[in-house]
């Protein structure tokens, strides 16, 4: 109830809430005001942030050790305060990124066109990117599953979590932050959502390696013979009966196993940078698909149901 009452009186005249109240009710009305203000859910890290750096410069934490001893007068003014540190700060962040980083641990963002630029920079190297091909399932960052059209190129994430492998988040900072790729810029918490990218400004291997013919023929070649499309239709037909499907479904693994061996041993790739080029291994492909796919001590893959 108090809550409610107070409310009210944020934007007109709390100053009687204020000078009777104790130091737990400035503290309500302060926190309603401050999510009213900065226009966002008090539970987002932007609003922690910003309320942090506010409480800071206005001197919250006095203020509220000392709001018990405070007359009226010297409450309005603490107030006052309050409300022209918030002002000011939302004028500078009004519309810009505050760093705080909730956005680096959703996920990592997929790289659109203008990010060609990073490579060519070096701030990317290929082993910190790695290939969605098309007809693999994704996770967005709502936990909704959907089956890729076309492919994508991801920066990677922190191992056994979806954290950004750029984002440091001890010190909320990125370690590329002023060459950060284009949808990070894109991100807009505080406010509505940006648009996902049209498929024309999804970066693909294409405009990394369409020039070097040596890599886009092998990768062409992989395409060929290991498509997830093809993969998939496979199994469909292992599903319905048809064995002699099995033979394609082997062939794929074989062949996307030993390419990679090869990369790996004749062109000095790292496992990682395979990822980029050849996407992920088709083993990671079958397992979103309820299979394990086991390479036996004599070279042949063993497929099994996972548990």
């Amino acid at each position: 109830m108090a809550n409610k009452r107070f409310m009210g009186k944020i934007h007109t005249d709390p100053w009687e809430s204020l000078a009777k109240g104790p130091r737990e009710v400035m503290a309500s009305l302060w926190e309603g005001y401050l999510a009213e203000t900065l226009g966002v859910s008090k539970k987002s890290r932007r609003f922690k942030v910003l309320r942090q750096e506010i409480e800071k410069a206005a001197g919250f934490g006095k203020i509220f050790q000392d709001w018990h001893t405070l007359s009226p007068e010297a409450r309005a003014a603490a107030w006052r305060r309050l409300i022209s540190a918030a002002r000011e700060r939302l004028q500078a962040t009004q519309e810009s990124c505050v760093r705080c980083g909730e956005c680096c641990e959703l996920g990592s963002p997929t790289l659109l066109t203008p990010d060609l630029a990073l490579f060519q920079k070096e701030v990317l190297s290929f082993d910190e990117v790695y290939t969605l091909r098309a007809g693999e399932q994704v996770t967005d960052r709502e936990g909704k599953v959907t089956t890729l059209k076309e492919e994508r190129l991801k920066m990677r994430e922190v191992l056994g979590s979806r954290q950004c492998w750029f984002y440091l988040a001890a010190g909320q900072t990125c370690r590329i932050y002023d060459d950060r790729p284009e949808q990070c810029r894109r991100q807009n918490c505080w406010g509505l959502p940006a648009p996902p990218p049209a498929v024309a400004q999804l970066l693909n291997r294409r405009d990394l390696f369409g020039d070097v013919p040596e890599v886009w023929e092998l990768i062409n070649a992989h395409e060929e013979r290991c498509a997830c499309a093809l993969v998939a239709q496979a199994l469909t037909d292992l599903g319905a009966g048809q064995e002699e499907a099995g033979d394609a479904l082997f062939e794929a693994l074989h062949f996307d196993h030993y390419l990679r061996q090869l990369l790996l041993d004749d062109w000095s790739l790292t496992p990682a940078a395979t990822e980029l080029l050849l996407g992920r291994p088709l083993t990671e492909f079958l397992k979103t698909h309820g299979l394990a796919a086991t390479l036996t001590p004599e070279g042949v893959f063993r497929l099994e149901r996972r548990e």
